[in-house]
């Protein structure tokens, strides 16, 4: 049923649409939606961001640990029949179930549908999107119906799980410190057993059809995430705690430099990192990056506007 689909869709292949839905599916992925995480975080509604961020890095933990469980191969793998569109292929590495553009999606959109959830146009629009990236990947022949769908049901869970856990730290003193524990723990055991556990060597041509090595990196990558957001968070909540209740000129301010500082370093800093140690360049990457957003950068620009402040009233 799930090929019989792809080789339905991959007919209607050979208009502008092509080249859509390719943009529609590279968009969810790219800087542009992690600066909006940040900004969100920095200049508007940290609550928000920070339910955004907690869905995004859980989510890609989660779900490239099921990739590695179950090492399903991509659709033109297991039937020749189907054909992706070339261009999409390069973001289609590894493993296919579940999809990694769908969790993504699904974690940005539905965070800020359930934000937004007053407004009913934003929510509607909020759950067209990641709907429709799950089209865009079959259209496009790199994930299969189950791929997609399973996704998306795993990041409704992640999202009601994370709602559910915020509210419950919010009740305790010391709460943050067990979810901070305990995350490190679950994130460096999925790390050391998707490391160490066996996976799958076919070749098709002499050519090894996914690479273990590759997704182990993943995992890295996945990790780094996950962990960088549980130390940001810990660390913001405890010795910080900074206010997005500022003037207009702060928040341009806030945005303008850190996402200058985040885009640079998204462009030029991962490879640069990898180059020295592939899978713990990928980990010290996205720690950092989430470091960064959540506390560093919050850490620097409320030094500057307490001296600012003071400056002003001498």
């Amino acid at each position: 049923m799930d090929i019989g689909l792809l080789l339905r869709l991959q007919e209607l292949r050979g208009s502008f649409l092509d080249s859509v839905l390719l943009e529609v599916t590279d968009f969810v992925v790219s800087p542009v939606m992690y600066i909006f995480v940040a900004v969100l975080y920095w200049c508007f509604n940290k609550g928000a961001a920070t339910y955004l961020a907690m869905n995004l890095s859980t989510g890609m933990l989660v779900n490239q640990l099921l990739k590695n469980i179950f090492c399903i191969y991509r659709p033109w793998i297991r039937n020749p029949g189907v054909v992706p569109l070339e261009a999409a292929k390069t973001g289609a590495t590894g493993y296919s179930f579940p999809s990694g553009h769908t969790q993504i999606a699904a974690s940005e959109f539905l965070s800020v549908a359930h934000w937004q959830r007053k407004r009913k146009w934003i929510v509607a629009l909020c759950i067209f999107m990641p709907l429709l990236v799950m089209f865009t990947r079959m259209y496009l022949g790199v994930h299969t119906l189950q791929d997609v769908v399973a996704s998306f049901l795993i990041s409704l869970i992640v999202l009601f799980v994370s709602a559910k856990l915020l509210h419950w730290v919010e009740g305790g003193e010391k709460r943050d410190l067990y979810v901070l524990i305990i995350g490190l723990v679950l994130t460096a055991a999925m790390l050391t057993y998707t490391a160490l556990k066996p996976y799958p060597r076919d070749f098709a041509e002499g050519i090894l059809l996914v690479d273990p090595a590759d997704m182990i990196t993943d995992c890295y990558a996945a990790a780094g995430c996950a962990s960088g957001f549980l130390i940001g968070w810990f660390l913001e909540r405890r010795f910080l705690c900074f206010k997005t209740d500022v003037s207009a000129k702060a928040r341009f301010g806030r945005a303008i430099f850190g996402s200058v500082v985040l885009y640079v370093c998204a462009a030029f800093a991962r490879g640069a990192m990898t180059n020295i140690h592939r899978n713990w360049g990928e980990f010290i990457f996205f720690f950092f990056a989430f470091v960064y957003i959540l506390f560093i950068y919050p850490l620097i620009f409320t030094m500057i506007e307490e001296y600012v402040a003071k400056k002003k009233q001498q």
